[in-house]
Protein backbone atom coordinates (compact mmCIF):
# COMPACT_ATOMS: atom_id res chain seq x y z
CA UNK A 1 0.00 0.00 0.00
CA UNK A 2 1.49 3.09 -0.69
CA UNK A 3 1.50 6.44 1.54
CA UNK A 4 -1.37 8.33 -0.24
CA UNK A 5 -3.21 5.10 0.08
CA UNK A 6 -2.87 4.61 3.22
CA UNK A 7 -3.40 8.39 4.19
CA UNK A 8 -6.92 8.47 2.28
CA UNK A 9 -7.79 5.14 3.73
CA UNK A 10 -7.24 6.95 7.28
CA UNK A 11 -9.15 9.98 6.31
CA UNK A 12 -12.26 7.97 5.17
CA UNK A 13 -12.00 5.47 8.57
CA UNK A 14 -11.64 9.07 10.68
CA UNK A 15 -14.49 10.33 8.67
CA UNK A 16 -16.48 6.94 9.58
CA UNK A 17 -15.99 7.35 13.21
CA UNK A 18 -17.21 11.31 13.33
CA UNK A 19 -20.35 9.90 11.54
CA UNK A 20 -20.48 7.27 13.57
CA UNK A 21 -20.55 9.08 16.52
CA UNK A 22 -22.98 12.19 15.19
CA UNK A 23 -26.09 11.59 16.44
CA UNK A 24 -28.99 11.25 13.82
CA UNK A 25 -30.58 14.95 13.55
CA UNK A 26 -34.01 14.24 12.77
CA UNK A 27 -35.77 17.75 13.08
CA UNK A 28 -34.21 20.91 13.36
CA UNK A 29 -36.04 23.97 15.06
CA UNK A 30 -35.92 27.21 15.81
CA UNK A 31 -35.91 28.33 19.59
CA UNK A 32 -36.35 31.59 21.15
CA UNK A 33 -33.12 30.82 23.44
CA UNK A 34 -29.58 30.08 22.70
CA UNK A 35 -27.42 27.58 24.82
CA UNK A 36 -27.19 27.56 28.36
CA UNK A 37 -23.63 27.81 29.66
CA UNK A 38 -23.98 25.50 32.50
CA UNK A 39 -25.67 22.52 30.18
CA UNK A 40 -22.93 22.96 27.94
CA UNK A 41 -20.35 22.63 30.87
CA UNK A 42 -21.63 19.94 32.30
CA UNK A 43 -21.94 18.03 28.69
CA UNK A 44 -18.40 18.59 27.28
CA UNK A 45 -16.79 17.52 30.95
CA UNK A 46 -19.10 14.15 29.77
CA UNK A 47 -17.91 13.60 26.56
CA UNK A 48 -14.11 14.63 27.92
CA UNK A 49 -14.25 12.91 31.32
CA UNK A 50 -17.05 10.71 31.25
CA UNK A 51 -18.62 12.48 34.08
CA UNK A 52 -19.58 16.14 35.37
CA UNK A 53 -16.65 18.39 36.43
CA UNK A 54 -15.75 18.75 39.90
CA UNK A 55 -15.93 21.80 41.45
CA UNK A 56 -11.92 21.87 41.67
CA UNK A 57 -11.97 21.79 38.08
CA UNK A 58 -13.83 25.01 37.55
CA UNK A 59 -11.82 27.88 37.08
CA UNK A 60 -13.82 30.53 39.49
CA UNK A 61 -13.06 33.38 36.71
CA UNK A 62 -14.31 31.20 33.96
CA UNK A 63 -17.47 30.50 35.68
CA UNK A 64 -18.01 33.45 36.77
CA UNK A 65 -17.92 34.65 33.16
CA UNK A 66 -19.88 31.91 32.12
CA UNK A 67 -22.07 30.71 34.33
CA UNK A 68 -23.08 33.96 36.51
CA UNK A 69 -22.53 36.08 33.87
CA UNK A 70 -20.66 38.26 36.14
CA UNK A 71 -17.35 40.06 35.14
CA UNK A 72 -14.28 40.04 37.66
CA UNK A 73 -10.52 41.16 37.59
CA UNK A 74 -8.96 39.79 34.67
CA UNK A 75 -12.38 39.94 32.39
CA UNK A 76 -11.06 41.12 29.05
CA UNK A 77 -12.52 44.65 27.53
CA UNK A 78 -14.22 41.96 24.99
CA UNK A 79 -15.60 39.78 27.65
CA UNK A 80 -17.12 42.90 29.13
CA UNK A 81 -18.38 44.62 26.69
CA UNK A 82 -20.28 41.13 25.64
CA UNK A 83 -21.52 41.00 29.07
CA UNK A 84 -22.37 44.50 30.09
CA UNK A 85 -22.30 46.37 26.17
CA UNK A 86 -20.80 49.47 26.33
CA UNK A 87 -20.51 51.72 29.32
CA UNK A 88 -21.95 55.12 30.13
CA UNK A 89 -18.54 56.64 29.94
CA UNK A 90 -14.59 55.89 29.47
CA UNK A 91 -11.83 57.58 30.43
CA UNK A 92 -8.53 58.03 30.48
CA UNK A 93 -7.88 60.86 32.24
CA UNK A 94 -6.06 59.81 35.63
CA UNK A 95 -7.62 63.10 37.62
CA UNK A 96 -11.23 61.47 36.60
CA UNK A 97 -10.10 58.03 37.67
CA UNK A 98 -9.37 59.19 40.99
CA UNK A 99 -12.34 61.55 40.90
CA UNK A 100 -14.78 57.88 40.82
CA UNK A 101 -12.59 56.19 42.99
CA UNK A 102 -12.52 58.45 45.59
CA UNK A 103 -10.33 56.70 48.69
CA UNK A 104 -10.09 53.77 46.69
CA UNK A 105 -7.51 55.64 44.12
CA UNK A 106 -4.28 55.21 46.13
CA UNK A 107 -4.52 51.23 46.03
CA UNK A 108 -6.24 51.17 42.27
CA UNK A 109 -3.98 54.08 40.61
CA UNK A 110 -0.61 51.51 39.61
CA UNK A 111 -2.65 49.40 37.99
CA UNK A 112 -5.54 51.13 36.28
CA UNK A 113 -5.11 53.17 32.10
CA UNK A 114 -8.82 53.74 31.83
CA UNK A 115 -11.78 53.22 33.36
CA UNK A 116 -15.60 52.49 32.20
CA UNK A 117 -18.61 53.57 34.28
CA UNK A 118 -21.69 51.39 34.30
CA UNK A 119 -25.38 52.12 35.94
CA UNK A 120 -25.80 51.88 39.46
CA UNK A 121 -22.63 52.85 40.26
CA UNK A 122 -20.43 50.56 38.63
CA UNK A 123 -16.65 51.57 37.61
CA UNK A 124 -14.82 48.94 36.08
CA UNK A 125 -11.07 49.59 35.87
CA UNK A 126 -8.57 47.88 33.30
CA UNK A 127 -4.80 48.16 32.84
CA UNK A 128 -4.19 47.35 28.79
CA UNK A 129 -5.65 43.86 28.97
CA UNK A 130 -8.05 43.60 31.37
CA UNK A 131 -9.80 44.35 34.49
CA UNK A 132 -7.75 44.96 37.37
CA UNK A 133 -10.05 46.60 39.94
CA UNK A 134 -13.88 47.05 40.63
CA UNK A 135 -15.72 49.43 42.50
CA UNK A 136 -19.10 50.55 43.16
CA UNK A 137 -20.28 54.05 44.34
CA UNK A 138 -22.91 54.12 46.23
CA UNK A 139 -25.13 56.55 47.79
CA UNK A 140 -24.95 57.01 51.64
CA UNK A 141 -28.77 55.90 51.93
CA UNK A 142 -28.36 53.16 49.49
CA UNK A 143 -29.49 49.90 50.72
CA UNK A 144 -26.34 47.44 49.66
CA UNK A 145 -28.56 44.76 48.79
CA UNK A 146 -25.27 42.93 47.28
CA UNK A 147 -23.29 43.16 50.58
Amino acid sequence: MMAGERVAGLILLGALAVACATPKITNVERTPRGPNAYELNIYRSFVANGREPTFDENDQRYSDFRLWRQVTPGSSKGEVEALLEDPDERTIDPALMAALASQQWTAISSKAKEAWVYPLGWVLYFDDKAVVEIVRRRGKWDKGDDD
